[in-house]
């Protein structure tokens, strides 16, 4: 008989009592923390240097365990002040980042249970959640039917809008390529605006496509808005064509990052149906305002895309990695993304009675993101959603209109969003730069700018914290103010 072999002791961190205890304490913490921020007792932007927290921190790994309240007292003591704080009610850059109580829990449970679910056997749970939530999500955005499961298309949750616009060319691709098999990948051209995201740009680079073409977008004085060109995309594209090149995939924005430009999507689809070009909609910051039916004439041609890309990180509440995509055609994403091996084979794969998720995605892997995006819809219900798009849009238009009160600021771009772009009325690109850094420096918020062909540098601010108030908008114009020339 084999002797019994001398094994080494579990790991004391698998102690589970010990865990909740943990867990409790690391509760308080995150309650703590967010209080403290919501009063403004921690300052939005840290104040370090570059290699402060390296050289804070023990230069090798502890060989035995480090006891749970002394890792907590790092985090507090030399991670939280080196943090730019993202929940904090003063963060007004980017876009918003947000997270809903009920998005944190759900994303612990879901790390607790650490759910690979690459397909439907791993984990039935994982697999089904994220193709009901997906369905809630299509219909209560208003979707075609085409992007429900039960028809030729479908959505799921990406880590990010980046890897889902690399399944969107991707798909796109594997869709040109099957009515053209003699094209050469090298006559692929993809098109974009120039107010769009790298992440388009980055996609193709990624592909491998070498031909890609910026479209020069056209701005339109009344509302400050940069719409593609789509007379110069059509001509573009018959240009390329002439050259022996291939279109197959357009990118349309609603709600670029920029200045939150939004596309004549009927215009651009017809100009991509002409030449069998997939239609992508980037709609990753502002698609969400699809559930407020007041938005609703904003969103035209979205019957006429072929995916679209909405992220549930930013205005959605609930964490990173949750990008929703939704497409018409889950046969060429399949095509283009199945990559399978004999340890992934069962019964229920084989008699195609089930959808695998590793097929609509880059990676094998994958966490339970559908879980934390479940909790949130149930514990907030559509109408908490819609109530948090709408406070801000609110109180965004109520800002604009305090700025521009002060006769000394001009808004450049109409405010259909939680965003307001301004800029220092008679003064210079140099000028206003010189605004935000005191803002940024002397005044405890945090916001930054984007440039623009009509205007040069534009000052953006950006609605992020959900619990805002006209009293925080009145503020912000009054420190505005205090930083002018």
């Amino acid at each position: 008989m084999t002797p019994t072999p001398e094994l080494p002791p579990i790991p004391s961190d698998y102690d589970w009592e010990q865990f909740r205890a943990n867990a409790h304490a690391t509760i308080d913490f995150i309650v703590d923390y967010q209080k403290q921020l919501h009063a403004r007792q921690i300052p939005v932007l840290p104040s370090c240097q570059p290699g402060d927290l390296r050289r804070a921190l023990a230069k090798k790994a502890p060989e035995h365990p480090v006891a749970w309240s002394q890792i907590m007292a790092d985090v507090q003591d030399q991670v939280v002040p080196r943090m730019t704080h993202w929940q904090h009610p003063d963060f007004y850059a980017y876009f918003p980042s947000m997270a809903a109580p009920s998005a944190i829990l759900g994303d612990m449970m879901a790390s607790a249970m650490n759910q690979p679910g690459f397909n439907w056997i791993c984990s039935p749970a994982a697999t089904e959640l994220e193709l009901h939530v997906m369905d809630w999500l299509r219909e209560a955005f208003e979707l075609p039917e085409t992007m429900s499961w039960g028809s030729s298309g479908g959505g799921v949750m990406q880590p990010s809008a980046t890897e889902g616009m690399i399944v969107a060319q991707v798909s796109a691709r594997t869709r040109k390529l099957a009515s053209n098999p003699d094209i050469s990948l090298n006559a692929l051209v993809s098109y974009y605006s120039d107010q769009s995201h790298f992440c388009v740009e980055k996609a193709s680079k990624v592909l491998g496509v070498t031909h890609l073409r910026k479209i020069a977008s056209v701005y339109d004085d009344a509302s400050g808005n940069y719409a593609m060109d789509s007379a110069l995309l059509e001509a573009t594209m018959a240009d390329d064509v002439a050259n022996g090149l291939l279109p197959f995939f357009v990118s349309a924005n609603f709600g670029a990052t920029g200045v939150c430009a939004i596309d004549d999507v009927p215009a651009i689809a017809a100009v991509a149906a002409k030449y069998d070009a997939w239609l992508n909609l980037d709609a990753a910051y502002a698609g969400v305002v699809a559930i407020l039916p007041e938005m609703r004439p904003l969103l035209r041609g979205l019957d006429l895309v072929d995916s679209v890309l909405i992220n549930g990180s930013k205005w959605f509440n609930l964490l990173f990695n949750s990008s929703f995509m939704f497409f018409t055609q889950k046969e060429y994403v399949v095509r283009a993304l199945n990559a399978t091996g004999s340890y992934l084979e069962n019964k229920h794969t084989a008699d195609n009675k089930v959808f695998d998720l590793k097929d609509y995605q880059l990676g094998l892997g994958r966490p339970f993101r559908s879980l934390k995006a479940y909790c949130t819809i149930n514990s907030m219900g559509l109408q908490g959603f819609r109530d948090v798009l709408s406070r801000h849009i609110s109180l965004a238009k109520y800002l604009a209109s305090g700025l521009s009160d002060t006769n000394r600021i001009e808004i450049v771009r109409q405010v259909d969003f939680g965003l307001v772009c301004f800029r220092v009325k008679n003064a210079d690109d140099a000028a206003n730069m010189a605004v935000m850094e005191r803002l940024n420096q002397t005044e405890g918020i945090h916001f930054v700018h984007t440039v623009t062909a009509h205007h040069g540098v534009v000052l953006r601010i950006a609605l992020c914290h959900p619990q805002l108030t006209t009293a925080d908008m009145d503020g912000l114009v009054a420190k505005i103010v205090r930083c002018l020339p």
